[in-house]
């Protein structure tokens, strides 16, 4: 029987850090002047991230009384997620032990910049790919895009064992800051962080590999939840739209969906041994766990993620994976993930 493994994953983010402390620093110039500094400080506290990766911050992009329009944000987006890309599909390459050269395609995943060529041909003539590598770029997707990333490798390598499938998400969330009092882009300032991972999908025949197997992929469009949450694109960079519902649309949802899409597959939730489910935030996370009825160090993988580096957008699941692979933790895993929409994008990997 064909399936498709994960083979390795490789994950970089930018070398400039943003620590708490000094995130609200930054936060402070970028606020309007009647935006509280004290619930400035409430939101820090609340997303429970101690540090993310901002390129934004090296060479400074954002200063006292300025706000960057959307070209100069692009420009920050093609330097920073080529450089990311390249360090984490090199570490993946790596990881796999391939040659460049065995690559048959490149699946990119990007919502935060846009440019052509792009992020794939960048990797081709970095990497030293071959010239007639198969291309397809994701865009716009949002957050749950690695799903559709993985769902698109895994087709490719079922419907050819010899595919070697390089998977890239490189996301630079911190070119999109808002110069904004309204709660929910403030909120959205406070969670979001750079990253890139990458991921070698690879076909071959079941019992010859340990390696993780991507199983199936499964997806869902929430009726009437298209106001929770958009991702659109404004004269001064790209603009987020967050509900306040969406921890509760989560709760109420997400548990059938899941339970529905996993029997499928003759399982229940019970017989999973490790979630990674994107962290939108923390109350995302405990949303979801809570809807699913499972206990609370469930997320915890998900939680160190956040914690060290915010949410990557896109790349966030891969480096959730990532954990759950160098952890050994047992499988089967589910992966979930959420996106505008109001989408819920799902992996299962055995």
């Amino acid at each position: 029987m064909t399936t498709a493994r994960i083979m390795s994953i490789g994950t970089a983010t930018p070398s400039a850090r943003l620590p708490r402390d000094a995130w609200l620093t930054l936060a402070g110039q970028i606020a309007p002047p009647d935006v509280s500094r004290a619930l400035l400080a409430r939101l820090a506290d609340r997303s429970e991230i101690d540090g993310r990766a901002a390129a934004a911050v090296d060479p400074p992009l954002y200063g006292a009384g300025t706000v960057p329009g959307t070209a100069a944000r692009m420009q920050l987006w093609s330097r920073t997620a080529r450089a990311m890309a390249y360090d984490a599909c090199a570490a993946a390459i790596a990881d796999a032990q391939i040659e460049p050269h065995a690559i048959t395609h490149v699946i990119t995943a990007s919502c935060t910049g846009f440019e052509s060529p792009g992020v794939d041909a960048h990797l081709i003539e970095s990497l030293g790919l071959a010239r007639g590598v198969a291309r397809t770029n994701i865009g716009f997707m949002g957050c749950h895009a690695a799903v559709n990333a993985l769902a698109a490798a895994r087709n490719a390598a079922i419907a050819d064992p010899a595919a070697r499938v390089l998977v890239c998400c490189a996301e630079v969330c911190s070119a999109h800051f808002h110069h904004s009092a309204r709660i929910d882009q403030l909120v959205a300032n406070t969670l979001f962080g750079d990253g890139a991972a990458a991921a070698i999908v690879c076909g071959g025949t079941h019992g010859q590999d340990a390696a993780p197997a991507l199983a199936a992929t499964h997806s869902v469009l929430l009726a009437e939840t298209a106001d929770e949450m958009r991702w659109t694109i404004g004269d001064h960079g790209f603009e987020m739209t967050l509900g306040a519902r969406v921890p509760d649309v989560l709760r109420a949802e997400v548990g059938a969906w899941v339970a529905s899409s996993l029997a499928t597959h003759g399982l229940s939730i019970g017989d999973i041994g490790a979630w990674a489910i994107h962290p939108g935030g923390p109350r995302v996370i405990d949303s979801v766990v809570a809807s699913l009825g499972l206990p609370a160090e469930a997320g915890e993988a998900s939680r160190a993620v956040l914690r060290a580096h915010g949410n990557m957008s896109s790349a966030t699941l891969l480096f959730i994976l990532d954990r759950l692979r160098k952890s050994c933790a047992p499988r089967p895993w589910v992966g979930l993930a959420f996106g505008p929409g109001l989408v819920g994008e799902m992996v299962l990997v055995r």
